[in-house]
C-alpha cells in the first residue's frame, strides 16, 4: 500500500542495463552503466520534475542486481518483481560519436506466476496510489492481453491513467477501458504504418487523433519528430512549439514528454501549463546525453518560452 512516499507508479515491462563505451582521452575510454527502458526514463524525468515516482517492473539475475543497485543510487524506488531469467543487457560503443551496439541479450520469458506477480503488484500500487504511467515494451515480453486487463481494472478502480504506447499495447488498453491521458508518438505511427510520411498538412495525424478518441482516449498528445506536438485536449486542438535547440542526443525527448503530462496531471495543472511543462521536459532531455535527464533549472525557463496555438485541424 502506499504509504504517501510515492505520487505516480511507473508499469515498466522492460528494464534494461545499458554498458556504454564513451572516447575520455589518449590514456583510454571511459564506460558507463545505467538502467534503460521507457519505464525507467519516465520516472527518471519524473523525479527531475521533483515527484514521487515508484517503478514497478520485473528484475532477474546478475544484470538485475546491477540495475537495482544504480536504481537505489539514482534515487528512483524500485518495486522489483523477481524473474528466474536475466534482466536484457545492451553493450554499446559510442567512441566514434555514433551508437554502435557490440552485444545485446534477448528478453527474458516471464512465467506464468511471474508474470502474475508483476500484474498484481503494479495493480496494487496503482490502487493505492491513484496515478499511473503505463509505458510499453521494446519486444514482446508481455502478451497483449494483459493491456487489455489493466485498462479494465484501472478504469474501474478509476485510477488516473497517463499511457504511453502505440500499437497492439495501445489498442488493448483502450480496449480494456478509456486512457486519461495519451501520448504517442508521430514515428510510432509511422512504424504502425497509420500515418504517411508524404502528408504536409498533418491531416493524417489529425484523423489518428480522432480515432484515439473515439476509441476512449480523453486527451491525446502526438509529440512530432521536428520538435513540439499536436493535442487534443477537452474539445480543442492545439500546436505546441517548443524553443529550437541544437540537440546533443534526440533520443528520449518524447518520453520526457511523457513525464511532464504525468507531473502536469498529478499537480492539477491546466491544459497549457501541462502543455509547456511537457513540451519544456522534452527539450531541455535533448540538450544534455542520457535519456531522460535534464537540468532540473532549464524547464522552467524553456517553459515559459513554448508557443501554443488553438488550432482546429492544421497542425502546421
Amino acid at each position: 500500500m502506499n504509504d504517501g512516499s510515492h505520487n505516480v507508479v511507473v508499469f515498466a515491462p522492460i528494464i534494461s542495463l545499458t554498458v556504454t563505451v564513451e572516447s575520455a582521452n589518449e590514456n583510454g575510454s571511459e564506460v558507463h552503466f545505467h538502467p534503460g527502458g521507457q519505464g525507467f526514463w519516465v520516472a527518471r524525468m519524473l523525479r527531475h520534475l521533483g515527484e514521487r515516482p515508484l517503478l514497478c517492473g520485473p528484475v532477474g539475475g546478475e544484470s538485475g542486481g546491477v540495475i537495482r543497485g544504480l536504481l537505489d543510487q539514482w534515487g528512483i524506488n524500485l518495486s522489483p518483481v523477481k524473474i528466474s531469467g536475466s534482466s536484457p543487457v545492451i553493450v554499446q560503443d559510442r567512441r566514434s560519436g555514433e551508437r554502435s551496439v557490440i552485444a545485446e541479450t534477448g528478453m527474458p520469458h516471464l512465467s506464468r506466476h511471474e508474470l502474475d506477480d508483476l500484474y498484481g503488484s503494479f495493480l496494487d500500487h496503482a490502487l493505492s496510489i491513484s496515478t499511473c504511467v503505463v509505458s510499453g515494451q521494446r519486444d514482446r515480453m508481455l502478451p497483449p492481453d494483459t493491456y487489455r486487463r489493466l485498462g479494465h481494472d484501472l478504469a474501474t478502480a478509476k485510477v488516473t491513467v497517463i499511457a504511453d504506447l502505440h500499437g497492439e499495447e495501445l489498442a488493448a488498453l483502450l480496449e480494456g477501458g478509456g486512457i486519461d491521458m495519451l501520448k504517442v508518438s508521430h514515428d510510432d505511427l509511422l512504424e504502425d504504418g497509420l500515418i504517411s510520411e508524404e502528408d504536409p498538412d498533418g491531416q493524417e495525424v489529425q484523423v489518428m487523433i480522432d480515432r484515439f478518441v473515439e476509441g476512449g482516449a480523453a486527451n491525446v498528445v502526438v509529440s512530432l519528430a521536428g520538435g513540439g506536438a499536436v493535442a487534443h485536449w477537452e474539445g480543442t486542438r492545439y500546436r505546441v512549439r517548443p524553443p529550437e535547440l541544437d540537440p546533443a542526443d534526440h533520443r528520449g525527448a518524447g518520453d520526457s514528454m511523457t513525464a511532464g503530462l504525468a507531473a502536469g496531471s498529478i499537480r492539477g495543472l491546466g491544459v497549457e501549463e501541462t502543455l509547456r511543462l511537457a513540451c519544456a521536459a522534452g527539450a531541455a532531455n535533448v540538450t544534455r546525453h542520457g535519456l531522460g535527464s535534464a537540468a532540473e533549472t532549464l524547464i522552467p525557463g524553456l517553459a515559459e518560452r513554448v508557443e501554443i496555438e488553438k488550432s482546429v485541424r492544421d497542425p502546421k
